[in-house]
């Protein structure tokens, strides 16, 4: 427990960490608890991902579980660090923010993410220079437009006639029902970027960036205000002359991603985004694995494994699946990688060496491992485990992941060799 009380607007809290501590008037805690049960339910969660509990003499301590991200409640900034990043260090929102970037779809601009760098600015922060960075740019060749069919009537045809008003005609033939296509900006893309300006303002901290943020949103006035849906947005392409807004895109997704909450109205006005941890991290290792494998000639997937056949009895086949199978030019499975969002001890727990030994087993691989995160250098674990019943032994390894190397220039082809030299293993 904090020893301490937390008097500042900025709040603090590693995921799975210390309860920090504050005054009950500090914060609007009915608010508070209202959008944590909708990330709830928006992310998956099977608990709340924020903890409050009353301790007396006026004070309460507030803890986070399985999310990263930013939260603002009226003036104060709740901003909750991964257990896979060290809080302590200025840099995880900007390690953070790489990883997202390349969790939603592998985009990574080097040229946008460069000068910020290892700067301890907040992850909306870094997420609105991006957005005013490759709006600025896109958005000088013009926004994006496209054709949407529209149900109207008049004295004459305009474009073609709607069959499913037959019988309106037919009471009022003077009186033509068609539909028309017509051209407008009011697209996927365009809701898109309203509302990620309208979330990236309500949380930045430096005004010139909020007021940069509200002056796209205002220039985007005549779009609808409401979002795209998730899937809708993913599914955008841009063509050849609106490539510069590929960035703001991929960061309105960031944010659709992160579970958007805006309370505009009263005096403890609620913004932020919060992502789920466990998905991030094992999104994360899945890309890493990819690019370890590219250097090898391999290949990776994930797919549900059916095993077991029923001797007796009623029931159905056995299944797992692996997080990272990889595979050899000619398609057969060579090693098998689980990721564990847990932090590692002297040992894996028994249940994790069960399910990645079952998978390696099933599918003829000696080489098996489990990655955990960390926040500093750790060497590997190998164990080999052998057989009792004439089968081959099998290699398994504890390979630690260190994301704070991300906070080096090349910290992200430091983690793929990390991979790669795990798979050179004989």
């Amino acid at each position: 427990m904090a020893d301490s009380l937390m008097t500042h607007n900025r709040i603090r809290l590693q995921e799975y960490g210390e309860p920090v501590v504050l005054r009950a008037g500090d914060i609007n805690i009915n608010t508070l608890i209202e959008a944590s049960n909708r990330w709830r339910k928006i992310l998956g969660l099977s608990g709340e991902p924020f903890k409050v509990e009353n301790i007396g003499n006026g004070q309460i301590q507030l803890r986070a579980e399985a999310v990263t991200g930013v939260v603002r409640v009226g003036n104060v900034d709740i901003e909750i660090a991964p257990k896979f990043l060290d809080s302590t260090e200025g840099s995880w929102q900007s390690i953070l923010w790489q990883i997202l970037m390349v969790v939603e779809g592998g985009h990574l601009d080097d040229s946008l993410t460069s000068a910020h760098h290892g700067t301890a600015l907040g992850i909306p922060d870094l997420l609105a220079e991006m957005f005013l960075a490759s709006y600025a740019k896109g958005a000088a060749r013009g926004l994006s437009r496209s054709y949407l069919s529209e149900q109207n009537q008049g004295t004459s045809l305009r474009g073609a006639f709607d069959i499913s008003r037959i019988s309106e005609w037919v009471s009022r033939p003077w009186i033509v029902p068609y539909i028309a296509d017509y051209f407008t900006d009011d697209t996927t893309l365009t809701r898109l970027l309203r509302w990620s300006a309208n979330c990236l303002a309500a949380t930045v901290k430096l005004p010139s960036r909020a007021k940069a943020l509200r002056e796209i949103e205002a220039s985007l006035a005549h779009v609808g205000k409401r979002p795209p849906h998730l899937i809708e947005a993913r599914r955008t392409q841009l063509g050849a002359q609106h490539q510069g807004l590929e960035a703001a895109r991929m960061v309105g997704l960031l944010l659709l991603e992160g579970a958007g909450v805006t309370h505009a109205s009263g005096e403890h006005a609620l913004s932020g985004f919060l992502w789920n941890s466990d998905t991030i991290y094992e999104n994360y290792i899945f890309w890493l694995c990819q690019r370890a494998a590219n250097q090898r000639r391999m290949k990776v997937t994930k797919n549900e494994v059916i095993f077991g056949q029923i001797l007796n009895g009623e029931g159905s086949k056995l299944k797992t699946t692996p997080d990272v199978v990889f595979r050899n030019e000619t398609g057969m499975a060579v090693a098998v990688a689980d990721a564990k969002y847990k932090l590692l001890g002297s040992r894996p727990k028994a249940s994790d060496i069960y399910q990645v030994f079952t998978a390696g087993h099933i599918l003829g691989c000696q080489k098996v491992s489990l990655t955990y995160p960390s926040s500093n250098n750790r060497e590997l674990t190998v164990w080999r485990i052998p057989s009792a019943l004439g089968g081959k032994d099998i290699m398994l390894t504890a390979l630690p992941i260190n994301l704070m190397s991300l906070s080096m220039a090349d910290g992200q082809k430091t983690l793929i060799d990390t991979i790669s030299s795990w798979l050179s293993i004989e």
